[in-house]
């Protein structure tokens, strides 16, 4: 509401975030294409206000992980699957792509995990490493967690490059029907800790 945001926020610029120059980084684009539209810009956008966090509290993340893991960390919420956590699904296709590129199956496992531990209450920077960032980054695009740590003029480069278009209504249908077909699963326990709440309240959504 003030405006201010932490030291070192206001040097953020969203121009300067490039995504890795790579093989496996088109095989992980190719891959986001399978996605719906909210889908797809909402991994984007979790990648880059992922970095950007990182950046904040001087946590270096491996930029090709962290890119993979964060376009494809909700991969399999569009085909729900009785008795799976939709993570397990998003994990397989994020190990395809590595697999594809010719990679250490060590290097998969990091991104597999990252994308595993995404939607988990409790997870820390210092323990799971992308995978915090991965949910720091998905939770402020969705629910506006941590908004005011970067400057507005971030946040209108990224959405000028990745709308939000569709976004709050898909995950809040994804979310609904995750938690229904998987009562004990994670984001049945994220709605009920009251997570679709927080995302039509969203403040993005107000810009």
């Amino acid at each position: 509401m003030t405006g201010r945001v932490p030291a070192g926020a206001r040097d953020l610029d969203f121009a300067t975030v490039r995504p890795p120059d790579s093989r496996l980084a088109r095989l992980a684009e190719e891959a986001a294409e399978e996605q719906s539209i909210p889908v797809k810009g909402h991994g984007y956008r979790t990648w880059a206000y992922g970095t950007a966090l990182a950046t904040l509290d001087r946590h270096e993340l491996d930029p090709e992980v962290f890119y993979v893991a964060s376009l494809l960390h909700d991969y399999g919420v569009a085909d729900v699957v009785a008795g799976e956590d939709f993570v397990l699904r998003s994990a397989t296709r994020a190990e395809q792509c590595f697999a594809d590129a010719g990679l250490d199956e060590a290097v998969a496992l990091a991104a597999a995990d990252s994308i595993s531990v995404h939607s988990t209450a409790g997870i820390t920077a210092e323990r799971d490493g992308p995978g915090f960032y991965v949910q720091a980054g998905a939770s402020l695009d969705l629910a506006g967690l941590r908004c005011g740590d970067l400057p507005r003029s971030y946040f209108a480069d990224v959405h000028t490059a990745h709308p939000r278009d569709g976004v709050t209504p898909a995950f809040v249908n994804h979310i609904a029907a995750e938690a229904h077909t998987n009562p004990d699963g994670r984001f049945a326990q994220l709605r009920r800790c009251g997570f679709s709440v927080l995302l039509r309240t969203n403040p993005l959504d107000r810009d």
